[in-house]
């Protein structure tokens, strides 16, 4: 047998013991193949993407390179070299490869496909996309090219052309459990939570055991699922199944704290943001959110430390910023609180909630003028928001001086809310402060039918009731207010006040 045949021979039974899952076997045996043919393209090509596949870039490489050179018009050596680069992360050598390759066969749907990989890890999305088409064009039943064109399309901004090419994806691959995660997320992030968790359990069950990365993605998107359909203990489960599969999952981390933050338990959402942290320092989300975290325990210095180390890395950042405000004004910084919250409502002037905040505290610091100016440029940016227009009435009854604009704000709220409690609260208490009594009865009794479990709106009730010496019942409203909170102290007080506690 001559050399060149024993190097077939070697080649063959290399991608035998690779099917077979011998793996360093069969690159030993190219190996040899090699030794004894050192000019077979083929030998090279396959030692090449076998070597690239275990890791081993830089004898690939070389293997790849020495493939091309000896068959520089002949397409699958450029492909190799393709391949090769793009498992190195070298995309843009790869787009090169792979350009070349399809110059000498532009029909090959593959290649096309394997050129919108490299261009979609590049951020190149609207070439891959248009890569992922012309693979499609020739092979139509190609799964994996609808799946990627869906991911292409959504990365430049096409929603309904990402999910109809994932659906078609699915369509062609139903038990491929990459195909229903992308569906799941998709219908996720459309809102259809049962279809989303449809797919992405039953993508669970399809992934291979080994497959922790897929495993994990599924496990996040089930999260945001119920997270999104408002089960947050059911996707605090999904986040950990998650966590346990891949640990440094920053997007799991975040949301996971962000749930804890949205159940109240504001020390495990700090505990998540810390590991975040951990994973990487100069995360200005993280920071914000576990400031915020910490402010909410009423650790104002730390919550401090955070918003200030997140505005090192991303000085714009309203959310710091007001933030930073907030834990000013809690310590009675007033004056620093208002100029943070400044700075925040100067980033975003349709922003109206800085400007209130800042109004809070230029009250507070005494500003009384400037106050006033803030709660306007508040109500200007933000009156169709009702929980604005609540803050805004309450914030004007509490100041006193502009009664008229508190009932303006306390009237608006209830047009956009109808069925909020707190919105006709505030119009009550809006007119009970500007001494309108008889107006204020029938905010403050649709304000306790709404929600009748509140202490503070029998309570408010009570007084309006007080004030038209309607002694009997306002003495019913302050002894509900007793009943529902035993330690509502101001309730208490107008009991005694009305001869009803020692």
């Amino acid at each position: 047998m001559s050399e060149r045949a024993d190097a077939e021979s070697h080649d063959r039974r290399a991608q035998e013991l690779w099917e077979d899952g011998q793996l360093e076997e069969a690159i030993l045996a190219w190996e040899r193949a090699l030794a004894l043919d050192p000019d077979s393209v083929g030998v090279l090509a396959n030692l090449a993407w076998a070597l690239s596949y275990m890791g081993r870039s830089s004898r690939a490489l070389q293997a790849a390179a020495r493939a091309v050179e000896l068959a520089p018009e002949e397409e699958y050596p450029h492909h190799t070299l393709g391949q090769v680069y793009y498992r190195a992360g070298r995309f843009r050598d790869a787009i090169e490869a792979y350009s070349t390759a399809l110059k000498l066969r532009p029909d090959e749907a593959l290649l096309h496909s394997d050129l919108g990989d490299a261009l979609y890890s590049d951020e190149q999305f609207e070439r891959a996309v248009r890569e992922y088409e012309a693979a499609i064009q020739l092979e139509k039943d190609d799964a994996y090219a609808h799946l990627w064109l869906g991911w292409a399309r959504l990365q430049h901004g096409d929603e309904r052309g990402a999910s109809s090419a994932f659906h078609l994806s699915l369509d062609l691959a139903p038990d491929w459990p990459e195909a229903l995660y992308a569906v799941g997320q998709m219908s996720a992030a459309q809102g259809d939570f049962a279809r989303a968790r449809e797919c992405l359990e039953r993508a669970l069950e399809l992934y291979p055991s080994e497959d922790e990365e897929g495993r994990a993605a599924a496990y996040a998107e089930l999260g945001n699922t119920f997270r999104g359909a408002g089960d947050l203990h059911r996707a605090t489960d999904c986040y950990r199944r998650a966590l346990s599969l891949d640990p440094t999952h920053s997007a799991v981390l975040f949301n996971l704290g962000l749930v804890y933050a949205d159940l109240g338990d504001y020390e495990h959402a700090a505990a998540e943001f810390s590991i975040l942290i951990q994973l990487a320092p100069d995360d200005a989300d993280a920071l914000v959110e576990r400031g915020s975290s910490y402010l909410a325990q009423g650790s104002h210095h730390e919550a401090i430390e955070d918003y200030q180390a997140a505005l090192a890395v991303r000085p714009d950042d309203a959310d710091a910023l007001s933030g930073l405000g907030s834990a000013y004004y809690s310590l009675g910084i007033y004056d620093v609180a208002a100029e943070s919250y400044s700075r925040a409502a100067s980033l975003d002037p349709h922003d109206p909630w800085a400007r209130c905040n800042r109004g809070l505290a230029l009250e507070a610091a005494g500003r009384h003028a400037e106050a006033d100016d803030s709660f306007e440029e508040a109500w200007n940016a933000g009156q169709d928001d009702p929980e604005l227009c609540i803050a805004l009435a309450r914030a004007l009854t509490s100041q006193g001086r502009n009664p008229d604009a508190a009932v303006r704000a306390a009237r608006r709220a209830c047009g956009l809310a109808p069925e909020s409690g707190d919105a006709h609260d505030a119009l009550a208490v809006a007119l009970y402060s500007s001494g309108s009594y008889q107006a204020a009865v029938g905010p403050a009794e649709e304000a306790l039918r709404l929600a009748p479990e509140v202490p503070e709106y029998a309570y408010d009730l009570g007084l309006v009731q007080e004030a038209l010496h309607d002694m009997a019942s306002a003495r019913a409203s302050f002894l509900l207010a007793v009943k529902l909170a035993p330690g509502f102290e101001e309730a208490r007080e107008a009991l005694r006040r009305l001869g009803d506690l020692p």
